[in-house]
């Protein structure tokens, strides 16, 4: 009962937060664009970071890896934020014309991720290490699969 109550309320605070970060948008599209950068740079080295863990490649901290895993859930929704303006298409950014011709396959995509990230957020405080591996191979296949359609290299 409590966990069906945890996993409604996690959906609606996502689902709220991507609606929101669906709606602004900035006066100028570079702000957009330096916006979103911004916040994809913060996504990359939290996820860096916890995948390093993950790969063994760094020790094992439960504290940091939640910690990351918390930053991530809330990135993701604010680097949404910097796609508001089509205008924002234009100019030094990575982000392909796509994003705005197919915005309603961005936007599940996108909304899958915020999904993701919030439950790896919601595994990690659990501690239970592989539950936590699995979830975040998901965020990050969800991550990934976002660069193919809608990233330039």
């Amino acid at each position: 009962m409590f966990w069906s109550k945890t996993l409604k309320l996690a959906g609606i605070t996502s689902l709220m937060m991507f609606t929101t970060a669906q709606a602004a948008t900035f006066d100028k599209p570079e702000t957009d664009i330096k916006y979103r950068q911004s916040a994809f740079s913060m996504i990359a080295i939290n996820f860096s970071d916890m995948a390093d863990m993950v790969k063994g490649k760094k020790e094992w901290n439960d504290a940091q890896f939640q910690l990351r895993a918390e930053q991530l859930a809330q990135l993701v929704p604010m680097a949404h934020t910097g796609f508001g303006s089509a205008d924002s298409k234009e100019g030094d950014t990575k982000a392909k014309a796509a994003i705005w011709t197919d915005a309603d396959g961005f936007a599940t995509k996108f909304a899958k991720f915020t999904k993701d990230t919030q439950n790896l957020a919601n595994v990690a405080k659990e501690g239970n290490r592989g539950q936590i591996k699995k979830a975040f191979g998901q965020a990050a296949k969800n991550c990934k699969s976002c660069h193919s359609d809608y990233k330039s290299k």
